[in-house]
């Protein structure tokens, strides 16, 4: 379907905007990135209410946890937000966190792992595993089932992704039962169709995907080997939920995912919101339904494995 409308009009205001700043030879910075990250936060609703939020150190790494229901036992989200590995923190993304404890029911703990470059592959993947394998203690006085899921999103899910494909290869060990990678960044060899055919002009480029990668690795680091989605993939995967934006350049790499994933019988499915663009989910004002739809999918996933065969 077409681009959605409200998101046509923000990108005909910020495309021009892009190109002169790129002409008058303004730089990227790491600092400029998560400002220009913090700003789409602009963008969300009023925070939606949870009955308990709180700051904790799990296994020397800063998180937030959620606790919509104190006096119940509930599933536990591990949510690990994007930001391209190098921008986002608990408080931009405060707002989706909240989203998601209130449309689970679920306990969620929020993982402020480190960012590039200062701290470059693979010290923002260990962060969030340290804090996956120390949940029991991290989170010791809050009721819980005992039961572990994840929300991502983009480099987050690059992030969870990882977790599995090292689960997969017998080196790592997760509790998680059920994931959603929300447009998620799978291949960092950049080789897949919709980066070269959406990669200008849809708020994420295929130039700023680049740019965050180069600020992420080493200069000696295997990028292939690196990637999710060169796998190994194993049918014992966590029931994962794959939401792709149809005008997202990392569209064809989350499809490509999910494919060999079901070949080897995971049970793995994929929903592309139509007339979306990468990091839709900031923009609850301009998109409400569309947001509303997609806490809707996820709360759904999360708690019953229930995956809808279309958005």
């Amino acid at each position: 379907m077409p681009l959605h409308p409200a998101l046509r009009a923000h990108l005909d205001e910020l495309n021009p905007r892009a190109e002169e700043a790129a002409r008058a030879g303004v730089v990227a910075t790491p600092e400029s990135a998560r400002a220009a990250l913090a700003a789409l936060a602009g963008f969300a609703a009023a925070p939606v209410d949870v009955a308990r939020v709180d700051d904790a150190v799990i296994a020397g790494v800063p998180v937030r946890r959620y606790v919509p229901v104190p006096d119940e036992e509930r599933d536990v989200v591990l949510f690990v937000h994007g930001g391209g590995h190098l921008a986002g923190d608990l408080d931009v993304y405060d707002f989706s966190a909240r989203r998601t404890a209130a449309a689970t029911g679920m306990v969620v703990v929020s993982v402020d792992y480190r960012r590039a470059p200062e701290a470059p592959f693979p010290a923002g993947l260990t962060d969030v595993y340290a804090v996956l394998r120390a949940l029991p203690e991290g989170i010791d006085g809050i009721p819980t089932t005992g039961h572990v899921h994840a929300m991502a999103d983009s480099g987050g899910a690059a992030k969870v992704a990882s977790i599995a494909m090292r689960v997969a290869a017998g080196e790592w060990i997760s509790p998680i039962r059920r994931q959603v990678l929300l447009y998620p960044s799978l291949d960092y060899t950049m080789s897949g169709a919709s980066l070269r055919e959406l990669g200008t002009g849809h708020l994420l480029t295929a130039e700023r995907v680049a740019w965050y990668f180069d600020h992420y690795f080493p200069a000696d680091a295997d990028r292939r080997a690196a990637s999710p989605l060169s796998g190994p993939y194993a049918a014992d995967l966590p029931e994962t939920l794959v939401i792709a934006a149809e005008y997202d350049p990392l569209r064809s790499e989350a499809e490509e995912y999910v494919a060999r994933a079901r070949a080897a019988g995971a049970p793995v499915s994929l929903v592309v919101a139509p007339g979306m663009i990468h990091a839709f989910a900031f923009f609850e004002t301009l998109i409400p339904h569309e947001t509303d739809r997609l806490y809707g999918i996820v709360g759904c996933f999360l708690r019953e494995g229930v995956a809808p065969g279309a958005w």
